[in-house]
C-alpha cells in the first residue's frame, strides 16, 4: 500500500501532465500509475489549517496544496477503484483555471457519483481570479475508456512556468539535458533536488548505470559554471548523492570499456574517496583480470597517492603484490622507497612484482632497488626486473644492467638483460651490446653464438647509428647465426 507521501507525490506529479500539452505519452503512463495505485486504496485529500492532509497524515506538498486552494477546495473524496472517467474528470477540473462552476458541481455535471468534492465557498469568493480568457474544453467520448484523451491545455503563461510536480516525472535523461542547457539558471537547484531523489530511487532498486548516468550528468553540467554561489549548489548536491554503496558501484562499471569514462569522471570527482573505493576493490579482486580493470580505473587518478603508498606495507601478501603492480602500471616514483622495503619480502612473488614495478618507474630513485632486485636468489624476481625495463626513460638503468649482466649465470635472464639494454638504447646501453656482440671482449669474454645473436637482436631494438653501423659490420661475421641475424635485422630496420 503507498503511503500518504506517496500518493501526494504521485496525484501532483499526474496533475502537472495534465496542465502540459506537450506531454501525450507521460501522462498516460502516469494517469495508469495513478489509477493502479486507487484500484487498491481510497485516498481523501483535505486542506486543514493551511496544510495539505492526506488521510490524516499532514503533509509538506505546498504544490499540490496550493493547487487546491486555488480551486477553494476544502475537501476531497475518492473511494477504492473509483470509475477511470471520473478520476480523469477530477484531474480535468483541476488542471484548469477556476470558472464560474466550481470542481464539484462539474464533477456533478459531468455524471461523477465515487468522487466526492467539498469546496470552501467563502474561500472561493476571496480568490483572486486570473483574467484570462475562459476555455471551455469538452471531454472527448474515449474520456470515459480506459485510455487518456487530449488533456486541458492551461494559459499560456502557466504551461510555459517551471514546475517541479512536472519535472519530477520525467527521466533522468530528460532533465539531465534540462540542466545541461541552462546549468546555472533558476531552477538548477530544483533540478538537482529531484535527481537526487531519482539516484536514490535508482540505488535501492540497484540501477546503477541510471545512477552513473545522473551523477556524471551533474558533474558534467557543474563543469560549465562559473558562479561561485551556483558551483557551492551543485558542490552540496553532489556531496549528499556520493555515498560508498554509489562509489564501489561505479568503480565496477569501470570495468567496461563503454562505460569507462563517465566512471572515472565521478571517481575523480569523488577525490580521495573515489580512490579509497577502488583500493579496497583491489585488494579483494581475485583474478588479474579484474586488478586490471581497476588499474585502469585509479591510472588517471592522482588523488590519494598517500593511501596507495601506505598500502605496500600491508600484512597481506597479495594485497602488496596487488598495490605493486600497480604502482608500476603508474609509473608512481613516490612509491620507490616503499617499494625498495619490499625487496625483502619472504614471498617471492611479492619480490617479483616489486622489481617489475621499479623497473617500469625506470627513474634515477629507482635504480639502486632495481640493482637490489638483480641480485635476487630467484632467477624469476631478476627476470621480471629485466622485462620492466623500457624506453629511453629507462637511461639511469642501463649501468645497474651492464654490471648485474657480469655477474648473471642464467642465460634466460642475461637474454633479457640484453633485450632491456636495447629498448633503453642510451649510448652507454649501446655500447655494452657493441663489445658483447663482437666474438670476444675484455668486458665479459667469449659469449655462445646464441648469446651473441640476442645481442644483434637488441642493436635492432636500439636502431641507434652506432647501432645500425655494428649490424653492417655483422654481415659477413664468421659465425652464420651471428650474421643471419644480422642480415635480417638490418632488412627489418630497412622496412620500417
Amino acid at each position: 500500500m503507498a503511503t500518504p507521501q506517496e500518493f501526494a507525490t504521485l496525484f501532483a506529479r499526474t496533475l502537472d501532465l495534465f496542465r502540459d500539452p506537450g506531454a501525450k505519452e507521460e501522462q498516460k503512463a502516469q494517469f495508469r500509475a495513478l489509477a493502479g495505485l486507487l484500484k487498491v486504496e481510497a485516498m481523501t485529500l483535505a486542506v486543514q489549517d493551511g496544510r495539505l492532509v492526506i488521510n490524516g497524515t499532514p503533509l509538506d506538498a505546498d504544490v499540490l496544496l496550493q493547487r487546491l486552494e486555488f480551486h477553494a477546495v476544502k475537501q476531497i473524496t475518492i473511494p477504492a477503484d473509483p470509475p477511470l472517467a471520473d478520476t480523469f474528470e477530477l484531474l480535468r477540473a483541476l488542471a484548469e483555471q477556476p470558472g464560474e462552476e466550481d470542481i464539484a458541481s462539474r464533477l456533478r455535471a459531468g455524471g461523477a457519483k465515487g468522487i466526492t468534492v467539498e469546496t470552501q465557498v467563502l474561500l472561493a469568493t476571496l480568490v483572486p481570479q486570473p483574467e484570462v480568457p475562459t476555455v471551455t474544453h469538452q471531454a472527448p467520448a474515449e474520456s470515459r475508456g480506459p485510455d487518456i484523451p487530449d488533456i486541458v491545455r492551461e494559459s499560456t503563461v502557466e504551461s510555459a512556468a517551471f514546475s517541479p510536480a512536472a519535472a519530477a516525472t520525467r527521466t533522468p535523461s530528460a532533465l539531465i539535458s534540462q540542466l545541461k542547457e541552462n546549468p546555472g539558471g533558476p531552477h538548477a537547484g530544483e533540478l538537482l533536488a529531484i535527481l537526487g531523489r531519482q539516484l536514490e530511487t535508482g540505488m535501492k532498486t540497484h540501477r546503477i548505470a541510471q545512477a552513473l548516468t545522473i551523477v556524471v550528468g551533474i558533474v558534467r553540467a557543474e563543469q560549465q559554471v562559473t558562479d561561485a554561489t551556483r558551483r557551492r549548489q551543485y558542490s552540496i548536491a553532489l556531496k549528499r548523492m556520493y555515498s560508498k554503496a554509489l562509489l564501489e558501484g561505479v568503480a565496477e562499471l569501470a570495468n567496461s570499456p563503454l562505460e569507462r569514462e563517465d566512471a572515472l569522471l565521478v571517481l575523480r570527482r569523488a577525490g580521495e574517496d573515489g580512490v579509497e573505493v577502488l583500493l579496497d576493490l583491489l585488494v579483494a579482486a581475485p583474478t588479474i583480470e579484474e586488478r586490471r580493470g581497476i588499474f585502469m580505473a585509479l591510472t588517471g587518478m592522482k588523488e590519494g597517492t598517500d593511501q596507495l603508498v601506505h598500502m605496500l606495507g600491508h600484512h597481506q601478501w597479495f594485497v602488496v603484490r596487488n598495490v605493486a603492480e600497480l604502482a608500476g602500471e603508474l609509473a608512481l616514483e613516490d612509491a620507490v622507497p616503499a617499494l625498495a622495503q619490499q625487496l625483502d619480502h619472504d614471498d617471492e612473488r611479492v619480490r617479483k612484482a616489486v622489481a617489475l614495478a621499479l623497473a617500469k618507474i625506470g627513474s634515477s630513485s629507482a635504480a639502486d632497488g632495481l640493482r637490489r632486485a638483480l641480485r635476487d636468489k630467484s632467477p624469476e624476481v631478476r627476470m621480471q626486473a629485466a622485462l620492466g625495463v623500457g624506453g629511453r626513460k629507462s637511461s639511469a638503468l642501463a649501468m645497474p644492467l651492464v654490471a648485474a649482466m657480469e655477474e648473471e649465470g642464467d642465460e634466460g635472464v642475461e637474454r633479457e638483460l640484453m633485450l632491456a639494454l636495447g629498448r633503453i638504447g642510451s649510448p652507454a646501453a649501446v655500447q655494452a651490446l657493441i663489445t658483447f656482440a663482437q666474438p670476444g671482449g675484455r668486458l665479459f669474454g667469449r659469449k655462445p653464438a646464441a648469446l651473441r645473436a640476442t645481442a644483434v637482436e637488441a642493436l635492432r631494438l636500439a636502431a641507434t647509428p652506432a647501432a645500425v653501423g655494428t649490424l653492417e659490420g655483422l654481415t659477413d661475421d664468421g659465425d652464420k647465426q651471428v650474421r643471419s641475424a644480422a642480415q635480417s635485422a638490418l632488412a627489418d630496420l630497412k622496412r620500417k
